[in-house]
Order: C-alpha cells, then structure tokens, then sequence
C-alpha cells in the first residue's frame, strides 16, 4: 500500500478493526517510532473452513503438509512458507520492522514497511466459464495476467485512541491466475502496546515492547491444496471454495527510538 493511501482502506479498517475510529485523531498518542525487534511464536495455527466447517491445526513456524477429514473424505493442504507466492505471516511481519509517525497532527496513524503481493500484469474481467463456483475465483474478482509478486510498500496501521493496542492493514489481494496464490481479502496485525508515561505529558509516553500479537493471512484453499487425482468434481470444488486462515503469535521490542530531522532522538 503506497503511503498516503490510508483514506482507500479506512473504510475497510473501520469495518474489521476497532481502531478505525481513531485514524483522524489529534489527541497525543505514544510513541512507537522506531525499529522494533520481533519474536515469533514457534508454532501457527490454522483455520480451513470448507463447505461450512471449521477446522483448526497447528504447523511449525515454516508451515507443512497437514490433513483434514471432511465428511469421512481426507483432505490435504500444503502449507509452504519457501513458495514465493505464500506469504507466511513471519514474511509478512519480519524478525526487524521500522515503524514511522510521519504526520505530527495525526499522532494515531503509524506505517511500516512490509512484503506486499501484488500483480506484475494487468487485472482483467475473467472469462465467465474460468471463474464462479468450484473455481479458484468463485466471487469473479479481476485476473493477474502476470505472475503475483511480491515487493515492500507501506503499510498503514492505527494506534487505538487509549495508546493501548494497534491493527495494522497488511493489504488486500488479487484474484488468483490459477497459478499463482494471492492474498484472500484483508489480512491484519494486532498486538498490545507496553507504554511507559501517559497522555499526561505526551513527550514522555513512549512503547517499548508489543504483546499478545498476532499476525493472520488467508488464501483460497485450491492455492494450497495438495491434488488427489482419485477426488470427484464434488470435492474438488469444495476445496477450491475452501479458506485458509494462517495466524501467528509474535511479541516485540524497540531496539532504537526514531531520529528527529536535527539528529536527536524524536520526541
């Protein structure tokens, strides 16, 4: 997401985050400014949601092969953080992130710099017969008719109005090319902000550490299926309608404060 772009996704922040509310906030916020080192959970967890059902399995913080049984019929998902077009949320939110507070009359919205999928081609309408359901693109969104890459954009995120907490936008996808696996929707980052100081004297309220965070992406559950030639039409077609959730556990710290334009540390 280009910087700035913040009024195209506020209406979605403010549809699933809590934190929307805050984004045109002037009241002081904590400073978070600044490069924070960031530690992952050893294992994810994972949500396949097909034909209505949930179902939740934990894979090492790399990913892997795991199964499901879905009315008495084994399905299998592979989980492959090395694949250039699976973004892992460890990839997503990486083990060093820079946090930047560049708009000094609105304290509350932060960016950082993030791996972003997006489309190398153009987005077109897909041909009726490529697309709908029991296909990897069941809403009919645009095609990439390029490969998805993945390159750093800005991300932009929204402190909550008490300086408790933050959700960062992570970006929207694009429709797969039935290739490649694209983001599916919205995918987020939400942790709990350790302050000292307070509102009181806002040069003095400052975060020094992030818990209780989370990072979730999700894609189409045919990017990530593992293919059974004995399957019928049937199951084929409720594993491309199938969602797959991938979150992840992570706490951090600042390891530097943020350099003012005169060299000394911001306040």
């Amino acid at each position: 997401m280009k910087r700035y772009a913040w009024i195209l996704a506020l209406p979605l922040m403010m549809g699933a985050k809590s934190q929307g509310c805050a984004v045109p906030s002037t009241d002081p916020a904590p400073d978070v400014a600044g490069t924070w080192g960031v530690s992952y959970a050893d294992t994810m967890e994972i949500d396949v949601t097909i034909g209505g059902a949930v179902y939740s399995k934990s894979l090492p913080s790399n990913g892997g092969l795991f199964s499901i049984t879905h009315n008495g019929q084994p399905f299998m998902f592979n989980i492959d953080c090395s694949r250039p077009d699976v973004i892992c949320p460890s990839e997503v939110w990486p083990n060093s992130v820079s946090i930047d507070q560049h708009d000094p009359a609105y304290p509350h919205r932060m960016w950082v710099q993030i791996p972003t999928q997006s489309c190398s081609g153009q987005l077109v309408q897909p041909q009726p017969s490529q697309c709908g359901q029991g296909t990897l693109n069941p809403d009919c969104k645009p095609v990439c008719t390029g490969n998805v890459t993945t390159s750093s954009e800005d991300a932009f995120g929204v402190i909550a109005e008490d300086g408790s907490s933050f959700d960062l936008l992570l970006g929207a996808g694009v429709a797969t090319n039935g290739t490649n696996c694209a983001l599916l929707g919205l995918s987020f980052a939400h942790a709990t902000l350790d302050n000292s100081g307070s509102a009181a004297v806002p040069a003095e309220w400052s975060s020094q550490s992030m818990s209780d965070g989370t990072v979730e992406t999700a894609y189409a559950g045919g990017c990530v299926w593992v293919s059974d030639p004995n399957m019928s039409q049937d199951q084929q077609a409720l594993v491309l309608a199938a969602t797959v959730e991938i979150k992840n556990g992570f706490s951090a710290n600042k390891t530097s404060s943020a350099i003012a334009p005169d060299g000394g540390a911001r306040d």
